[in-house]
C-alpha cells in the first residue's frame, strides 16, 4: 500500500519536531478534483482514526483511511 524510505522517514521526523509535534503521525490522504484527476494531501495527526490502515516504518506512522487506500 504505502512504503516509506528510510531518508523519507528522518525527513518527517525533522518536520514533526519544526511543528512541535513529536509523537504525531503523517495521515495520507488520496483527493479527487481538478483536470489531473487524483491527488495527495498529507498532514499531521494525533493518532488513527476508525478503519485506517496504518504503516510503521523507522519510528514514523502513515495513517490511510479506507477510501484513500
Amino acid at each position: 500500500m504505502v512504503t516509506l524510505t528510510e531518508t523519507a522517514a528522518k525527513k518527517v521526523e525533522t518536520l514533526r519536531l519544526e511543528e512541535g509535534k513529536p509523537e504525531w503521525g503523517l495521515r495520507l490522504r488520496v483527493v479527487g478534483g481538478g483536470c489531473s484527476g487524483f491527488s495527495y494531501e498529507l498532514g499531521w495527526e494525533d493518532a488513527a482514526q476508525e478503519g485506517d490502515q496504518v504503516v510503521e516504518a523507522a519510528g514514523v506512522k502513515v495513517y490511510v483511511d479506507p477510501n484513500s487506500v
